[in-house]
């Protein structure tokens, strides 16, 4: 016999479901009071579960928005405990996600960086042992950088005159080409059409720049970069 923890009468070991946490493996509450609980909590839920299962897949997808929006912190919490207790799996995962879409991953980065154009620099600045540890870790790929670079510059063809920094800087009255801020101590030659894009090397093709508007054009486009810094339209 076992007492029902709802209707307190003692029935038959038969009048109880099984239940493996419980530790004689049987439900606390008789099959009768179990199947009452059971029809009420459909009869008072069942509009609304019906309403969530007919959603369309927008309002799914607004739906799980609006959770995870209203329980940001939680979701955190949620995803970062995951990722320490899975974290080779998640590698794994973000490593194949990266190899069968490089296109969309290269517009994702590009994107992130034209929304956030100062955020290099200011790592940069921000953590300079870092970078230096980080320049002595990738000596080779930054000596293909390198070498790739000088190559582009042979093959664009052309010289620069030996004064034409200084002719820049009168010309360009000391602003940046890009920003129109004081061009500084740390000023670069910049390639307006950049070698990489057909540019030559050549005095017309030449700008000063501050360094951070040089890192953050790199070899884009002049027209798209200047788009991007909310300059031409």
């Amino acid at each position: 016999m076992k007492t029902c923890s709802k209707c307190n009468e003692s029935k038959p070991i038969s009048d109880f479901g099984k239940h493996a946490n419980e530790r004689d493996g049987l439900r606390r509450d008789c099959r009768s009071c179990a199947n009452a609980f059971s029809r009420a909590y459909y009869a008072a839920h069942h509009q609304s579960k019906k309403a969530r299962n007919s959603a369309t897949p927008a309002e799914k997808k607004a739906r799980d928005v609006a959770y995870r929006e209203a329980n940001i912190e939680n979701e955190k919490a949620r995803n970062a405990a995951y990722r320490v207790a899975n974290l080779e799996k998640v590698k794994a995962r973000q490593a194949a996600y990266r190899a069968a879409n490089p296109e969309k991953i290269k517009a994702l980065g590009a994107a992130w960086r034209a929304d956030n154009p100062d955020y290099h620099q200011a790592w940069v600045t921000s953590n300079p042992e870092k970078y230096k540890a980080w320049r002595a870790e990738n000596k080779e790929r930054l000596r293909i950088y390198c070498h790739t670079r000088r190559a582009r510059k042979r093959d664009a063809g052309g010289k620069l005159s030996p004064g034409i920094a200084a002719k820049l800087f009168k010309l360009q009255r000391g602003k940046c080409a890009c920003c129109g801020l004081p061009l500084g101590d740390d000023r670069h030659l910049d390639h307006i059409m950049p070698l990489s894009l057909g540019g030559t090397n050549t005095d017309d093709n030449i700008q000063l720049l501050r360094s951070t508007c040089n890192q953050q054009k790199h070899a884009k486009h002049p027209v798209d970069f200047m788009q991007s810094r909310g300059f031409l339209l």
